[in-house]
């Protein structure tokens, strides 16, 4: 690959949101002058994301509607685009003219910016400290304890980096939210028509002239140079949202969820990261006005919203958690009622889990074999050999309590401990690698099967443009069709539901 296909391609991902570059200063060493590098980092995290844009299309339909959602995949489509190119590309889908599509487009454009679907770009290439960047290391796999704990410190160690640079891309909310002039009220923008009947004072005039020359240009410089994409944040925020409200609806009942989901949106502005740990408080009076408000909760009376309250806050459940004098206002307790739903996902370990909700929290659990080997109803010979197969990944760590001076095996007590968080990135790490070789299964499958899918799209294309076509599907190939459709089908759902999981213990 020479420099200009390499540069290329940095633009294609660049504009899809893959990678951020960013500059690094680098001060004078001896005769060498200063010198400023620009480096690139792939955004991992927006790559996943693209396999949920079906996701985010469907949030955004069932929420603005269907405008919205033509409007937010153009984004999904290109990346990133100016309000110019988004009434134009409408346009050219509509068959209209410009003129004709503009003004309620602008107006969905404006619900998605206040909804925070939508966000202006971050900085193309900011400045970030020397110190804060390392070369990345190359994270080890492997069967032995020795590589998966590198593995685990050198994902920690990415993220870290990650992180950074990100937050130094991003400008404040008041900027990324900010509504385009030409969307603004006449009386905010300062782009209002002057009277003729108002007093001319000397020098106003040439004063006001060059307000309104401001806001004009302004006005053009928003349509047609900053450039808007979507913002997976207030997406995957969503997503969680849904997660947690499904989550009780099936630990409780529907009308608790109810309840929960009015609370989230009360609280949504709030949230100040991606993965709050508590929301902001809310009072009692407030609770019966959002769920009140919601159509599910028209028909509540307090007595029963009372006691929603009550069942998400009971210890066994702690969804929810009284604060305040007397217990008269609610926290949601974000991170519990994550690590509620990603706890149980971890099935292979179900049995060390059944212990106690004591053990879940706070990542100390010690079982002795006996007792593991009852609780998940094995041999003891069998339960033995599956802790060490654990043992060997590190999902699980053993201490020993020995009796006597002489640490015999055969007079001491071994313990088994789940340590929770090295857990879950362990897990994460096989779900990735998972999801990759699913992709690539069907890659490989739709690669074997493309001359037939190929005629099967001419076929397809006239009959859309309402032509006569001359080819035709033999027997045969019809049955490779439907062979590559199920596959194809199976293989997509499988990948479906590993990112729900992926989502669980990453996003979440």
């Amino acid at each position: 690959m020479n420099i200009t296909q390499l540069r290329n391609c940095l633009l294609v991902l660049v504009q899809h949101n893959c990678v951020q570059g960013f500059k690094i200063f680098q001060e004078a060493v001896g005769p060498n002058p200063p010198k400023v590098l620009t480096s690139y980092l792939g955004l991992t995290d927006n790559i996943l994301h693209r396999m949920r844009f079906p996701k985010f299309l469907s949030i955004v339909r069932d929420e603005l509607g269907e405008e919205a959602e033509a409007l937010l995949e153009g984004l999904l489509e290109h990346g990133r685009l100016t309000l110019e190119q988004v009434v134009q590309r409408a346009a050219a889908r509509a068959g209209k003219a410009e003129s004709e599509v503009e003004l309620p487009l602008k107006q969905t454009f404006a619900a998605l910016v206040r909804s925070h679907y939508i966000e202006r770009c971050p900085a193309s290439e900011p400045t970030v400290a020397p110190k804060a960047i390392e070369p990345p290391k190359k994270v080890p796999r492997g069967p032995n304890s020795k590589g998966r704990a590198a593995k685990v410190a050198a994902i920690k160690n990415l993220e870290s980096d990650y992180d950074r640079i990100v937050s130094v891309a991003a400008a404040l909310d008041t900027e990324r939210f900010r509504m385009p002039s030409s969307l603004e009220e006449v009386g905010e923008t300062g782009g209002g028509d002057v009277s003729m009947t108002d007093p001319v004072v000397p020098g106003q005039k040439r004063k006001r002239d060059a307000l309104a020359m401001d806001a004009k240009t302004m006005a053009i410089v928003d349509e047609k140079e900053v450039l808007w994409r979507a913002n997976y944040e207030e997406l995957i925020r969503k997503l969680r949202h849904q997660a947690c409200v499904a989550q009780v609806k099936t630990r409780i009942d529907a009308a608790a969820g109810s309840v929960l989901a009015a609370m989230l949106e009360m609280t949504r502005s709030s949230e100040t990261t991606s993965k709050p740990q508590v929301s902001a408080p809310l009072s009692m009076t407030v609770i019966m006005q959002a769920v009140t408000m919601t159509p599910e909760g028209r028909t509540m009376t307090m007595e029963r919203i009372r006691g929603a309250l009550h069942q998400m806050a009971q210890e066994t459940v702690g969804f929810i958690t009284r604060t305040g004098e007397g217990g008269s206002s609610y926290i949601i307790s974000g991170g519990h009622r994550v690590t509620e739903i990603w706890t149980g996902k971890l099935s292979n370990i179900q049995a060390l889990d059944d212990e106690g909700a004591d053990g879940t929290k706070t990542g100390q659990l010690n079982v002795v074999l006996m007792t593991i080997a009852g609780m998940a109803m094995v041999q003891l010979k069998d339960a033995r050999e599956l802790l060490y197969r654990l043992l060997k990944e590190q999902y699980v760590v053993v201490q020993e309590v020995a009796k006597t001076a002489e640490h015999s095996a055969q007079k001491s007590i071994y313990l088994w401990n789940i340590n929770w968080d090295v857990v879950k990135l362990l897990v994460l790490d096989d779900m990735y690698h998972a999801a990759g070789n699913l992709q690539q299964r069907l890659s490989h499958e739709l690669e074997q099967e493309q001359e037939v899918l190929e005629l099967l799209k001419q076929i397809q294309a006239a009959k859309a443009a309402g032509a006569e076509t001359h080819v035709t599907l033999t027997q045969r190939q019809h049955e490779q069709v439907k062979r590559i459709r199920r596959v194809a089908s199976i293989l997509e759902a499988s990948l479906l539901k590993l990112d729900n999981a992926i989502l669980l213990f990453y996003d979440f």
